[in-house]
């Protein structure tokens, strides 16, 4: 079985698949990184010179091409991966889908502690680099908001569980994923 996880952004699904994989002895995944890989380029390169449009594309094949190749892994999804509707429908067909939620607040003091290689982060903040840090946090807090009441509801129904991750305690979210 597929064990897929999905939500924003720096909700804490690489984090939580890498421990999942650990635990349970199931290989990872993580579809940003395996595109990078395909690509031979870093995910802002790939942003950069070839548009968001083409990245999405390749990241539709290449699920389509992890899914039919294994069937018993741990699968660490992009941010945006599930709002492209023909994933959405891959992952409800394929996998056992876990929706990863996060508040906004939290979700942005850690895009902002990780905005390297996060291209759409650095894009957001390119025209505020003299903005405080606390500015930034606000910034990136209203995003993920209008980003999350448009994501939500599409990441709910490709999903078979929700698990608030803005308490940060990996053997508890861990636990909740296992228990089914």
């Amino acid at each position: 079985m597929i064990i897929a996880l999905c939500g924003f952004m720096t909700a804490g699904k690489t984090l939580a698949g890498e421990a999942l994989s650990e635990k349970i002895g199931k290989r990872l995944i993580d579809l940003d990184q395996y595109i990078e890989q395909k690509e031979g380029l870093k995910m802002e390169d790939i942003f950069k010179l070839k548009g968001e449009p083409y990245f999405r594309k390749r990241e539709e094949e290449c699920l389509k091409q992890i899914v039919e190749t294994d069937d018993d892994i741990i699968l660490s999804l992009g941010g945006g991966t599930p709002m492209n509707p023909r994933c959405a429908a891959i992952l409800k067909e394929k996998s056992r889908c876990i929706f990863l939620n996060c508040n906004p607040k939290v979700l942005a003091a850690r895009m902002l502690l990780l905005q390297d290689g996060r291209p759409l982060v650095k894009n957001l903040l390119a025209n505020h680099k003299s903005s405080t840090p606390e500015e930034k946090l606000q910034i990136l807090e209203q995003w993920a908001k209008e980003k999350l009441q448009e994501r939500e509801p599409i990441y709910k129904a490709c999903s078979v569980k929700t698990i608030d991750t803005s308490d940060w305690n990996v053997d508890r979210i861990i636990d909740e994923i296992l228990r089914g």
